[in-house]
């Protein structure tokens, strides 16, 4: 690994980091051939002594190969990072002679040697070198010998003697040995491990041991934040305070979550001068920005408006880097730099997918071979949201209330350029002398264009946007949508080729989107000719660089995704046919929140996996409790891309049971007097069964339904009912999700109706869930686009949609649902699948496969109800 490390304490600052003297240096020998040497001296010398950038391969901590990177300054840098590799190097000279870093060197250096770049310092004739940051010298992979598992997973290991409840899981310490062998031989493993294996320590001390051996990075990406807060707060200090593994671990957040020092203090210098737009949320954020140590959003008391937090957040598009005065202390590049020497890095799903999009140098993530991945069932779910396209009326509508904002203008960066200009005008007679002067004339002229031209401009595009995506919801609906498909006023579209062809999208509605581009253009012109000026103003010094030059970055940034939105509704409305490998959709809602979607996503996720994520990896761990369908991956595997690797024999699987005595602890019943799901009477039906079950029972019960409207229709027929005989009954929606778990944990008379989300992530141990209830088997429906295509898909490659995907996803979706119950050797319970078609349908037996080990038994409503009665009294 480099040499450097970086600061946790908010107090250190790049100069002590990087601790040199006056002068410094070493013989070029140690580093640079002489046939490196020489091609440096001939390229500066051919520079005319000036600065040179070079970029080096290293090989055992010299540098043997070499070329010219850039010719330029230190500023010039960062932009480049994104070209260089780990193990790599940046050489570049002092033509002073003097090797003391600079200001910018120790900021160029942070940035490289978090991505395991060195940086050396050359005198223009190659006798000397500073290296900032060492070369990388890979050290020999020593094995983890398998002897570990026996000391820590064993009966005598050390967590039975660090935990009084350890019970030796064979399950754990086969999955744990499995994990160790992937990092061994740097090799892919996917594992399904039951409820109760104890899948997260079974990777986290191999990983840890690892990372720590080889001070490597491990990535551990999760989906819940339940199973992240489980690692962060429980098992990692578990590792770290009672095993004695000193392992250094962090929270890794998106970008977005951080404050920006520079944006903060500008944003303050302006509303003092300017103490009338200084309202109340302003105040209370930029005196927090005052006093907070990590500068995250998540340490501010209450969320501030996306419209205050946006004026001061760290944006990749608008960040200076290094060239920023700030850069030492950053919030962002400082948990980047933690991040860097961590070992363990703890993250979630979507900031995986949304970061292999960026450059390394502008991502969150520093560079890793090593993922770990658990709840990896949600693999392609996150890929399709992440590595697709969209934009939403909501989104667009925040974007220009940022260059000029309607109910809060001081918030606008249009109106921040106008509150600049008149007090620079103010101030100009009196500084005339000085090298920051705003020539007065530029800045009334500047004033009059941002006035007159551009702020309008955006005001009223504000104005007419919403009317833009009504004109287009109308031809949708009118040409388009079924009424069948309209729940009051909101829809989703899935758009195909033949709507594209069709004369009522070339005609009327591409006359209207044609009408909003026009505008948007006319909007993006004023915009242009407003930042063209300025960096007239810049060049030919009539602005001062400390406000304009982070400004127009900031104005940049915003006119960038400006272009970059109306480009792609463009694209999306007028330039899409034949693009069979990418799905797209409209959604649209009423109501307070009135919002248009248009999404792109694609097809097949398994290609795009493969070249961004899996080439990059060397160990790849992938678990899972619910990932197999009849005991085989096949399906998983064909989905996110791993087909090859597994034919090639280079991915290694591994399924393990849970150790839970299910025949002893639990009963699976299926009520044969229900209507099926499908049919009128069903609800009622289930209502009335329903009401009578939980009160006989008292409680003690999750009903998991597949759909918001038949969750609200149940519980109106039976609430008040249960309520008069002592059961208090929650439903989805009614609070927040960790809340109706408590109230559902801390007391035996509460029933809790949920949907989708509660199909997973549940783990009520104990008396307070004794009964399950699945009310139909979790088709997904037919005709959300993304489901739909990808049946197309499978159906038009010659296969068969049904087999082949919804019956694979509807079994994954009842194995996680039945796997809410029994959490515990301790715990019983009773599963209760109220869709006959479980049994009566010739498909039933494939999802009868994926049910615990336990009795099944066909019964009429009031037979299950006695016997689960019964069963739970035992």
């Amino acid at each position: 690994m480099s040499k450097i490390s970086a600061p946790v304490d908010p107090g250190v600052s790049d100069a002590e980091l990087f601790p040199v003297a006056e002068g410094c240096g070493v013989a070029a020998g140690g580093y640079l051939p002489p046939d490196v040497a020489e091609y440096l001296r001939q390229e500066i010398a051919g520079a005319g002594g000036n600065e040179v950038f070079f970029r080096g391969r290293c090989q055992a901590g010299r540098v043997v190969q070499v070329k010219v990177l850039a010719r330029g300054n230190q500023n010039m840098t960062p932009a480049l990072t994104g070209q260089l590799k780990a193990g790599e190097a940046v050489i570049h000279n002092h033509p002073s002679g003097n090797l003391t870093p600079s200001d910018a060197d120790l900021r160029v250096a942070s940035l490289l040697g978090a991505e395991d770049i060195a940086f050396l310092i050359v005198d223009n004739l190659v006798e000397r070198v500073y290296a900032v940051v060492e070369p990388v010298i890979k050290a020999e992979v020593e094995p983890l010998p398998p002897a570990l598992i026996e000391q820590y997973f064993f009966p005598e290991g050390l967590l039975a003697k660090t935990l009084p409840s350890f019970e030796f899981r064979s399950e754990q310490a086969e999955l744990a040995r499995s994990v160790l062998e992937a990092f061994n031989h740097k090799g892919f493993l996917l594992a399904e491990a039951g409820t109760g294996v104890g899948k997260s320590l079974a990777y986290l001390i191999p990983a840890a041991l690892w990372a720590m051996r080889h001070n490597q990075r491990v990535v551990v990406s999760t989906n819940t934040i339940n199973l992240q807060e489980q690692l962060l707060n429980k098992d990692i200090p578990l590792l770290t305070e009672h095993l004695g593994l000193a392992v250094k671990a962090a929270l890794i957040k998106g970008r977005s979550n951080y404050l920006c020092r520079r944006r903060v203090k500008e944003l303050a210098e302006e509303l003092v001068a300017d103490a009338q737009s200084l309202d109340d949320e302003l105040k209370a954020l930029l005196a927090w920005a005052a006093t907070t140590l990590d500068g995250s959003r998540a340490d501010f008391s209450g969320l501030p408006s996306a419209a205050a937090w946006e004026m001061v957040a760290s944006e990749a598009d608008a960040c200076l880097a290094s060239r920023c005065a700030e850069f030492p202390n950053c919030f962002f590049y400082r948990a980047r730099r933690e991040a860097a020497r961590a070992q363990l890095l703890v993250v979630n799903h979507h900031l995986l997918m949304a970061d292999l999009q960026f450059p390394s140098d502008a991502g969150v993530l520093p560079r890793y071979d090593a993922l770990v991945m658990d709840e990896a069932h949600h693999l392609e779910d996150a890929a399709t949201g992440y590595l697709g396209e969209n934009i939403s009326q909501i989104g667009l509508l925040m974007l220009l209330n940022r260059l000029a904002h309607q109910r809060r203008p001081e918030l606008g960066l249009l109106r921040r350029l106008r509150r600049r200009l008149g007090q620079g005008s103010a101030s100009a007679a009196a500084e005339h002398k000085g090298k920051n002067v705003v020539s007065q004339a530029f800045s009334a002229d500047l004033a009059a264009q941002v006035e007159g031209e551009a702020e309008p401009a955006v005001l009223m595009f504000l104005n007419d946007l919403n009317d833009h995506f009504e004109a287009w919801r109308e031809v949708l609906i009118a040409d388009f949508v079924s009424d069948d498909e309209v729940n009051e006023g909101s829809f989703k579209l899935r758009v195909t080729d033949e709507h594209r062809q069709s004369e009522g999208w070339k005609i009327r509605l591409g006359a209207r989107v044609e009408s909003f581009i026009e505008e948007a253009q006319s909007v993006t012109r004023a915009l242009l000719s407003l930042g063209r000026k300025i960096e007239k103003g810049l060049q030919e010094k009539l602005l001062p660089e400390d406000f304009f030059v982070a400004w127009l970055g900031e104005f940049k940034a915003a006119l960038g995704r400006l272009q970059t939105q109306v480009d792609f509704i463009g694209r999306f409305f007028l330039k899409m046919r034949g693009q069979s490998e990418t799905i797209a959709w409209i959604e649209a809602t009423v109501g307070r929140r009135r919002n248009c979607k248009l999404v792109l996503a694609p097809l097949v996720v398994g290609t795009l996996l493969e070249e961004l994520l899996y080439k990059r990896l060397q160990t790849l761990v992938m678990v899972s409790a619910t990932i197999a369908v009849e005991s085989s991956f096949a399906f998983f595997i064909s989905r996110v891309g791993l087909a090859e690797r597994a034919n090639q024999g280079t991915l290694r699987s591994l399924i393990l049971l849970s150790p839970f005595d299910y025949r002893r602890h639990a009963l699976i019943m299926v009520p044969q007097d229900l209507p099926l799901p499908n049919e009128a009477s069903y609800i009622a039906s289930l209502g009335l069964f329903l009401d009578t079950l939980i009160a006989r029972i008292g409680g003690r019960s999750l009903v998991l339904f597949t759909s918001y409207r038949a969750m609200q229709q149940a519980a109106a027929i039976c609430r008040d009912s249960l309520q008069r005989r002592g059961v208090r009954l929650l439903m989805q929606g009614e609070g927040q999700r960790q809340w109706l778990l408590n109230e559902l944990k801390n007391s035996y008379n509460t029933a809790l109706f949920a949907t989708d989300s509660f199909w997973e992530g549940v783990d009520v141990k104990g008396r307070a869930l004794e009964c399950l209830v699945i009310v139909r088997l979790p088709f997904k429906v037919p005709s959300e686009p993304v489901l739909m295509a990808r049946l197309e898909y499978i159906a038009a490659s010659g296969g068969n949609p049904f087999y082949d995907y919804t019956l694979p996803q509807t079994a994954l979706k009842l194995k996680q649902g039945v796997g809410r119950l029994i959490r515990s050797h301790d715990d019983r319970g009773v599963i209760i699948v109220c869709d006959r078609r479980l049994v009566e349908k010739s498909y039933g037996a494939r999802l009868r496969a994926v049910l615990p080990a336990a009795d099944l038994m066909v019964l009429s409503g009031g037979e299950i109800i006695s016997r689960t009665a019964a069963f739970l009294v035992q």
